[in-house]
């Protein structure tokens, strides 16, 4: 063998081999690479968990190992009710095989063009995915470090449409089945962008200069607006804003529209851990249109202010002008450079400002609150306010007013609403121990009460009801130091039958007839009645009483004292009830008339929860005592010697009673004067009633024992017979 012929053509071999193999395994690369990405493993492989991130293309190939170019690309993903999605036109990028061993897909980097995307809220919540026990319970990670595009179209933000030339880096790791996120440092950039919603333009000309990133979280560890406070995110923005029209409907409430008019935003944030940082700035000038509720159209202009330095300086003007119903001057500073997001009220009760103007407010009841912390009490619905408010460390300063004119307004008291227009009014004093107080004055011309479980159905109209209600102006200790009274005089009870829910059961009710009803309470800020009075003034009223029919006069002048609303009990010591004018007809139809009592009840006590319960001692003093007879017998159905007993004069009396359920009771009554003694029991339930009585004049005595409807005279020993029955009442 010729060793010099075979050496070279070893070396061409070896040659040719260092060529082919490479080609070899290059073409073998692209048919199988390419038809990779051409399949369906390669999608399922990407979108691991397709309800949490899914990605998608129509062409797709690669010219080198990891090296990837993909058309008409759609990505798509969801966390919790948030779900976004993204197009570009052409996707080139690098996928990291060695990652894929570690159950991770990399992409290094990627480009697109033609980008566009969205964000929105859908109703259906994805839920947070339940781990699996085993070694691979986390599951895959998708890591993109970067994704470039210097053609982004723009797209939609819960939504807000936003357009405009822009490019855009961002860069994201997520780790599925529940994993954490993180969002590498991003950057976004737009010129002549234009944001839109609902067909109308709101920016303009817009430059957007932004900055964005994220640390790694789980998403169940910070929900919704929490993750502000991990957020870090700069924001440089400058545009051309459209002008306001502010229209008041009919309900008492804004709405709002773009009108052709040129305006500015200008703003320069920067965000770190959920605080601003100092020398940041919001600044936005609208021209504004009001339109009234007649259609009447007044042109003014909006200005709002923030600026940072070691607070939030937050600034809001109107301008006043002639003829114009609204103007607004507010310049507030709010301690600390943090989002007030958790701690609103908290860091508002340290706040310092002024609030002047006068405007109209669609809700009233947080105006209210400024002054007063008393749940029932509230103002209902829209009205416009006249406010000049200057706060200091959270506290209204002396000298802050508030005037609210024409306003729905009700006060739950006594377990029925009051409700009606009205004007208030409140103020910021010094006390006489140099502390600041809150006094708020609220008047209604014209009112309406009705029960509380149906304030639709009025059983009381009146004139001039009057809630006066006195606090520390400290907006924390407000509702622990109120005082409130609340007044009104001659109100109209149409029908006093309205009353009989009040009642102890159908054996005493109303029958008919009209009245008036006064009232004057004092409320603490839980709602429980310190001392309180209440008047029911009815002429002419029927009245049904163990089966006797009455008319006259009834004036039921009421005492309330250590009152709870919530609890529905009362000490009712004091209260007074008079009869005058007072006709009856026994059961044999004998009819009286001119019959009078004054019943006063002293220590008595109501519980009005259910069952209602009421009771304590009596003290009267009545015309004579036909009356008290006549419940168990007729004057007939007596020894003739009992209407001298009857003719014998005014009586006095005391004894004991109680209301429970639908059980009415008086035990240890005793009926006296110089000339004769009537002691008697009796209970009232339902249809049934059940008593005895003993009446003595001189020597003479008879004892009425009454069951259902039955009575039985007992005329031998008829004082030992009473004495022997038992008591009704411990």
């Amino acid at each position: 063998m010729d060793m010099s012929t075979s050496r070279p053509a070893r070396l061409r071999r070896s040659a040719l081999a260092l060529v082919v193999v490479p080609l070899a395994m290059y073409a073998l690369y692209l048919v199988a690479g390419n038809l990779f990405l051409r399949s369906d493993l390669a999608r399922e492989l990407v979108s691991r968990k397709p309800d949490t991130f899914r990605m998608d293309w129509s062409s797709a190939h690669t010219l080198w190992p990891g090296r990837v170019t993909l058309g008409d690309v759609r990505m798509q993903g969801q966390v919790r009710r948030t779900q976004w999605r993204a197009q570009a036109g052409q996707v080139r990028g690098r996928i990291a095989l060695w990652p894929l061993l570690r159950r991770e897909v990399r992409v290094p980097w990627l480009e697109a063009e033609a980008v566009t995307g969205a964000v929105v809220r859908v109703e259906a919540e994805l839920p947070r995915p339940p781990p699996r026990p085993g070694t691979h319970a986390a599951g895959w990670t998708l890591r993109m470090d970067r994704i470039a595009s210097d053609s982004v179209a723009g797209g939609e933000v819960f939504g807000w449409q936003v357009a405009g030339a822009g490019r855009a880096e961002v860069g994201f790791s997520k780790q599925f089945r529940g994993g954490p996120l993180e969002l590498f440092a991003s950057t976004a950039h737009f010129e002549n962008a234009s944001v839109e919603r609902d067909g109308k333009q709101w920016l303009g000309d817009a430059r957007i200069d932004a900055g964005f990133s994220l640390p790694p979280h789980l998403s169940s560890d910070h929900a919704g607006l929490d993750k502000l406070s991990l957020l870090r995110a700069t924001l440089d923005l400058q545009a051309r804003i459209v002008a306001l029209q502010a229209t008041l409907g009919a309900d008492g409430r804004y709405r709002f529209d773009t009108v052709p008019g040129i305006g500015s935003l200008e703003a320069n944030l920067t965000l770190v851990d959920g605080a601003l940082r100092a020398g940041d700035r919001l600044q936005v000038h609208a021209p504004l249109r009001f339109v009234d509720a007649q259609g009447v159209a007044h042109d003014s202009a909006l200005d709002l202010a923030l600026d940072v330095d070691t607070s939030l300086h937050l600034r809001a003007q109107v301008p006043e002008r002639p003829g114009h119903d609204t103007w607004l001057a507010a310049d507030l500073r709010m301690p600390g450079t943090g989002l007030p997001l958790q701690d609103a009220r908290q860091r508002l009760m340290q706040s310092t400002g002024t609030a002047r103007g006068r405007w109209h407010v669609s809700s009233l009841g947080g105006v209210l609150a400024l002054f007063t912390q008393a749940e029932w009490l509230a103002l209902d619905g829209s009205g416009t306010v006249e406010a000049d408010l200057q706060l200091a460390d959270g506290r209204l300063a002396t000298g802050s007013r508030l005037h609210v004119r024409e306003v729905e307004a009700r006060a739950d008291v006594l377990g029925n609403r009051f409700s009606g227009r009205a004007r208030a009014d409140a103020v910021i004093e010094a006390g006489e121990d140099g502390v600041a107080r809150s006094r708020v004055s609220l008047a209604m011309d014209r009112f309406e009460a009705a029960p509380g479980s149906t304030p639709q159905l009025a059983w009381v109209r009146g004139n001039d009801l009057r809630v006066e209600v006195a606090s520390d102006a400290q907006l924390d200790r407000m509702r622990e130091t109120l005082q409130a009274r609340v007044r009104f005089e001659n109100a109209s009870v149409p029908e006093l039958a309205m009353f009989n829910p009040y009642l102890p059961n159908g054996r005493v009710r109303f029958a008919g007839g009209s009245g008036r009803l006064s009232g004057d309470l004092r409320v603490d800020g839980e709602g429980e009645v310190g001392e309180g009075r209440l008047r029911v003034d009815a002429r002419k009223a029927r009245l049904s009483v163990a089966g006797l029919a009455l008319d006259g006069d009834v004036v039921i002048d009421g005492r309330l004292r250590r009152g709870s609303l919530q609890k529905g009990d009362f000490d009712l010591g004091g209260t007074r009830l008079r009869l005058r004018n007072v006709g009856f007809s026994e059961r044999g139809g004998h009819a009286r008339r001119g019959w009078w009592a004054t019943i006063d009840l002293e220590g008595g006590h109501v519980a009005w929860k259910q069952p209602a319960t009421a009771g304590g001692r009596l003290r009267a003093r009545m015309k004579n005592v036909d009356f008290l007879l006549a419940m168990f017998a007729d004057r007939a159905d007596y020894p003739a010697w009992i209407s001298r007993v009857v003719d014998a004069g005014e009586a006095r009396v005391d004894g004991r009673w109680l209301w429970s359920g639908n059980a009415l009771v008086l035990d240890r009554v005793r009926a006296t004067n110089d000339r004769f003694q009537v002691d008697a029991r009796l209970r009232l339930q339902g249809e049934d009633r059940r008593g005895d009585l003993y009446a003595r004049w001189g020597v003479l005595g008879v004892g009425v024992e009454l069951q259902g409807g039955q009575h039985t005279l007992h005329l031998r020993r008829a004082r030992e017979w009473y004495d022997a029955r038992p008591h009704l009442l411990r």
